[in-house]
């Protein structure tokens, strides 16, 4: 499960609101839109997230189906743009992997994570769609093959806004955040 949860992390990152000026910032991204529709746009800050009951089957030279079990985790979501166009899910471990969400038409988000799971390497496809500002369902899906067997990973899951950043501590993550989405972009 290491990085398939990893990226659901990533992908659940994080909300704010607190503090009068975190507070402040989130009011001037919140309720913000690309292209002057009316989509949602989540919290800036720490989320929860809720890895649901997924599975991963292979077929080839040996057929092998998993159960993935729930597990939980957190991270914190930061918008990258004012009308919430991009935003950045940043995993709470080192471990895990960090993604960057880009708006589609239909209001939803999707990016990709490299993940791993029972030694198998893969890209797997992330989805969001928000249901108001605090709470996120999503996917991840995966196709990868390996040593002549092809694959099929599935894992839905949910997030939920934890708490705002504090103004003390928002300087010193966003430089962090700033240097991590730089390395990742750079890898793309």
């Amino acid at each position: 499960m290491n990085r398939q949860h990893v990226a659901l992390l990533a992908v659940l990152v994080t909300a704010s609101a607190g503090l009068e000026v975190a507070a402040q910032r989130t009011d001037d991204v919140q309720g913000k839109s690309g292209s002057g529709s009316d989509c949602a746009c989540p919290k800036e800050g720490r989320w929860k997230v809720q890895n649901l009951e997924g599975w991963m089957d292979c077929t080839g030279p040996i057929n092998r189906k998993r159960k993935l079990k729930e597990v939980k985790d957190k991270g914190t979501i930061w918008v990258l743009e004012k009308d919430c166009s991009s935003l950045f899910g940043e995993a709470s471990k080192k471990k895990d992997e960090d993604v960057v969400m880009e708006r589609v038409e239909s209001c939803g988000y999707e990016g990709t994570i490299n993940g791993e799971e029972d030694g198998i390497k893969m890209v797997i496809e992330v989805t969001w769609a928000l249901e108001g500002d605090e709470f996120i369902k999503g996917e991840m899906h995966s196709n990868p093959s390996l040593q002549g067997m092809a694959c099929e990973y599935y894992r839905p899951f949910e997030i939920t806004f934890d708490e705002a950043l504090g103004e003390d501590e928002y300087p010193k993550l966003k430089k962090k955040m700033e240097k991590k989405l730089e390395e990742l972009r750079g890898n793309d």
